[in-house]
């Protein structure tokens, strides 16, 4: 209770200290119809509003597209969907294009983890292996704008992240059209399905944490974690932030009681990188070994595979240029990624809320988290290629959500609307150069 009254006196002393220039400063009627438009953009803050209008908008975006609403040629996890249902882990047939595969002992596997295949394989049982990647990376990426707003809604609740439903349905509209998440969505693809479905697997785990008392709201998160983990394997340094925040919250209760929550949220997470392991050991002789070395990658890597490695410091300045430095937009460079904060500039935000929360523990664990998480990203063999914006720093958009949240409280909603129209105008600028790669998907 005092953490919900917290919330609700901030959420009070934002609306006194809103400067009154812009309202006074209208005529009445304006105002009034300022006042309208605002709740209408309000909107969007409810998830299951913001869900369905993004599943509608991705559905359309993609049935204009010259790949339109059909498989892709790269829809994987239908094929180890497939294997998983006749009991087997290399795959039955082979599919359309082999790029990325793993072929290993005469047979071909899948070097990315499990569990997107676990979660298509009821609609391969039903549908068979013509399943469209498209119609289902597009409701993922449908669910996760309305887990955004579950969220974000959560957040400002308890307090932790107070913001007005206008401001948090500009951040749910960013999500949704001003970020990465609007050119992975409508195209399928193995490679932005695995990605779409950790951000949804994060997302959970975190409204779960923020949602849900008891200790199996602890387990709730523990199994949202272990399919992210399953699904990319860095997300599980998500677990980190999470965990801090429901130890904190907690810390009153008694020891017995806090020890049980805990070995609940732990069991799931470790089950899970117990299969994982298992998985490649079955596979490739080791726990560890997820195939790479036969990995049948594309010629514009295998240079720098063979002097390097899949991962190496030499990899960090380049892609960090072009995930967080470079403007790319408008160069030939356009399809290694972009500086995230720049082409989604809302996300500004977050340094503001590492301001706000410069002296509280749960900001540095967050932001402890992001760097582990990235860890993986920024060593790695390419930056992203081929797509419009820093698709890989989709494993950080939670945790930056949140961030941002906190960050612009008190931003004046003409800068924020700026902000949000600049993400949005930049990405369907992207959408349409993208269009023109009909190759990347089919």
């Amino acid at each position: 209770m005092a953490r919900r009254a917290a919330g609700t006196r901030s959420r009070q002393d934002e609306r006194v200290a809103t400067p009154p220039s812009a309202a006074t400063a209208l005529p009445q009627g304006d105002v009034a119809e300022r006042d309208r438009a605002r709740d209408w953009l309000g909107l969007l803050a409810h998830p299951l509003v913001a869900g369905l209008l993004t599943l509608a908008f991705y559905l359309w975006r993609a049935s204009i597209a010259p790949w339109g609403l059909g498989q892709t040629r790269f829809a994987d996890f239908n094929w180890l969907a497939d294997a998983f249902l006749h009991g087997q882990l290399a795959l039955r047939s082979t599919p359309i294009d082999t790029r990325d595969l793993i072929e290993y002992s005469g047979k071909l596997y899948l070097y990315w983890p499990p569990f997107p295949a676990l979660a298509v394989a009821p609609l391969v049982a039903i549908f068979g292996l013509g399943v469209s990647d498209v119609l289902y990376t597009a409701a993922l990426g449908a669910l996760g704008v309305a887990l955004v707003a579950a969220l974000l809604a959560s957040a400002d609740r308890i307090g932790l992240a107070p913001l007005d439903a206008p401001r948090r349905a500009l951040l749910t509209l960013t999500m949704a059209c001003g970020s990465v998440q609007l050119i992975l969505a409508p195209a399928g693809t193995v490679w932005f399905t695995a990605q779409l479905l950790g951000w949804v697997c994060v997302l959970a785990a975190a409204l779960a944490a923020f949602a849900l008392r008891g200790p199996w709201g602890y387990f709730l998160v523990g199994l949202a974690l272990a399919a992210a983990t399953g699904t990319r394997n860095a997300l599980l340094f998500n677990g980190l932030w999470l965990a801090f925040y429901l130890l904190r919250r907690d810390w009153a209760r008694p020891l017995r009681w806090r020890l049980r929550a805990a070995a609940l949220g732990l069991a799931p997470v470790v089950v899970g990188l117990l299969l994982l392991g298992w998985y490649n050991l079955a596979r490739f002789g080791s726990p560890l070994d997820v195939g790479l070395a036969w990995h049948q990658m594309d010629a514009s890597f295998a240079d720098n595979f063979a002097r390097y490695g899949v991962f190496s410091i030499h990899y960090l300045p380049t892609n960090l240029r072009y995930q967080f430095l470079a403007y790319t937009v408008f160069s030939d460079e356009r399809w290694l990624g972009g500086g995230i904060f720049w082409m989604t500039p809302l996300l500004f935000g977050a340094f503001g809320g590492l301001w706000a929360g410069r002296r509280k523990p749960l900001t540095w664990i967050i932001l402890g988290s992001m760097v582990l998480t990235y860890l993986p990203i920024g060593l790695l063999l390419g930056s992203g290629y081929l797509t419009f914006g820093p698709r890989y720093l989709l494993d950080l958009m939670v945790p930056l959500t949140i961030l941002t949240a906190q960050g612009i409280r008190r931003w004046s909603w003409t800068l924020l609307v700026a902000l949000t129209v600049i993400g949005i105008a930049t990405y369907a600028y992207g959408a349409v150069l993208w269009q023109g790669l009909t190759y990347a998907v089919r």
